[in-house]
């Protein structure tokens, strides 16, 4: 029955406004359990007409998703069904040492930040586009009331990482500037020169729309020579090469 409504709404409702206008109005209409049913179902029905039309699906319901789930969090908290399936390493954390969070940016990346908060480790700071960052200097958390304390990337950003992890603070950040962009070990070398334990995570939706979530350890955590960066660097590589082609896209090799 719920599907039929979702179609319904979309064929509508989706051409006379704006995705934050139909998550307003979906959030006013559905309990608030149902709204990431709502927001995988509707995702999924424009990667398929985005299909139809000759264009990449599975990357359109991916991003679609995404958006869906911001959309319905600036309209309050809401469950999202993710499952940690490895966080050791967030039991090991040791006083005074600052933590970098680093992966790239592929679908769900900002779901293991719900599951941080949850876990009562949230992020000290998360770098971010200026564009997702609120009037208020926050940066939603999606799912959650919580908002994480953000900065923006511009030309200070390496700086302020590196004075946050040295004072024993956690940050959170992608090593990319964009999906399907080139990967940068900026962040990696600054977390080695202050001695910060780097930690990569991820999410992988599954077919039910459970997400399974993951914390490790970077290959060299602690990020001692150049060796060990681009060690790291090429693990994340690796990683964000699988999650893209996935989805259609050709990531970009360089640096």
């Amino acid at each position: 029955m719920f599907r039929p409504l979702v179609a319904k709404y979309l064929e509508r409702v989706a051409p006379l406004f704006s995705l934050s206008r139909r998550a307003r109005i979906a959030a006013w209409i559905l309990p608030r359990r149902s709204w990431y049913r709502f927001a995988l179902l509707a995702s999924r029905a424009q990667g398929k007409l985005k299909s139809r039309l000759g264009g990449n699906g599975p990357l359109t319901e991916a991003l679609m998703l995404d958006s869906w789930l911001r959309e319905l969090t600036l309209c309050g908290p809401f469950p999202i069904p993710w499952k940690a399936v490895e966080t050791k390493v967030l039991d090991e954390r040791k006083a005074g040492r600052g933590i970098l969070y680093c992966w790239t940016h592929v679908p769900l990346f900002e779901i293991p930040m719900n599951a941080l908060v949850t876990f009562g480790q949230k992020p000290d700071w998360i770098v971010a586009d200026p564009g997702n960052i609120t009037t208020e200097g926050n940066f939603l958390v999606p799912g959650l009331t919580v908002r994480l304390d953000a900065m923006a990337t511009d030309k200070r950003v390496l700086t302020r990482i590196r004075t946050a992890l040295a004072s024993g603070k956690s940050v959170a950040c992608l090593a990319d500037a964009k999906i399907g962009g080139p990967l940068s070990s900026y962040a990696l070398h600054v977390a080695g020169l202050v001695g910060a334990f780097i930690i990569f995570f991820w999410a992988e939706r599954q077919p039910d729309g459970t997400i399974n979530v993951t914390f490790q350890p970077a290959p060299h955590p602690l990020s001692l020579s150049p060796e060990h960066v681009q060690e790291n660097l090429e693990f994340m590589r690796t990683m964000n090469r699988k999650a893209l082609l996935a989805l259609g896209v050709e990531p970009s090799e360089e640096e």
